[in-house]
């Protein structure tokens, strides 16, 4: 059995990060309708520090993540490429080849020269 290949570690960092992103993006969509809504019914929503930052830095926040987004999705893939790399230039080095075949051809030759 081979060995299992090392875990992509962008892979669970991309996860997150396109999640805070999907949060983010949906509180800055929903937020203000909600409290339009809450202003329409009569009742004046009480101040919070997150909607003010969210209704005034939302925008850069969700720059920000699309930006991490981008740079581990180009991680993530830049190690899968590098790795792959590694794996064909280790199969196509000579040596490699042959280490993997002689423990099979050593045997196939103590046979032949016994008969």
């Amino acid at each position: 059995m081979e060995p299992r290949e090392p875990r992509n570690p962008f892979y669970l960092l991309l996860l997150i990060a396109g999640v805070i992103f999907v949060m983010t993006v949906l509180a800055y969509a929903i937020v203000p309708v909600l409290e339009e809504k809450a202003r329409d019914a009569g009742t004046i929503p009480p101040p919070s520090p997150f909607r003010d930052a969210l209704r005034s830095d939302g925008w850069k926040w969700v720059l920000g993540e699309v930006a991490a987004l981008i740079v581990l999705g180009l991680a993530s893939m830049g190690l899968d490429r590098y790795r792959r790399w590694q794996r064909e230039r280790q199969v196509s080095e000579p040596g490699a080849s042959v280490s993997k075949a002689s423990p099979s051809g050593e045997k196939d030759a103590q046979h032949q020269g016994s008969h």
